[in-house]
């Protein structure tokens, strides 16, 4: 995106210019805010997308694996599995990259050091 200033503009204009070149450069992959029943219901058109959700932290040990739940049961798997180790109960918010696919279910990879 071009954008093109005067030469006399305002120092005003300038630094709206600056703003809104940087804005729209980050928002490309910002993540979108779902709760967990609405990212089960459209898991297709939320599948590859940056995400932030909440839910509960549960964990099972064999194969060990770690996801969320809301009180409906609305389920979404947590990757790095470890990261969350020993954990369960515990109310979270995450951000991470969602996918779904029909022989693996809800996923999301999630940022540990999200990007500044």
């Amino acid at each position: 995106m071009t954008f093109r200033v005067p030469a006399r503009a305002p120092l005003s204009a300038v630094l709206l210019a600056c703003v809104i070149a940087s804005v729209s450069g980050c928002s490309e992959d910002a993540a979108t805010r779902v709760d967990l029943d609405v990212l089960v219901a459209q898991q297709e058109s939320f599948d590859g997308r940056r995400v932030t959700t909440a839910g509960v932290l549960r964990e099972f040990d064999d194969p060990h694996h770690v996801w969320i739940e809301d009180e409906a049961l609305h389920r979404v798997e947590l990757r790095p599995s470890a990261a969350f180790a020993g954990r369960a109960g515990e109310a979270v918010e995450v951000t991470g990259r969602f996918s779904f696919a029909a022989d693996r279910g809800r996923r999301i990879e999630v940022d540990l050091d999200p990007p500044p």
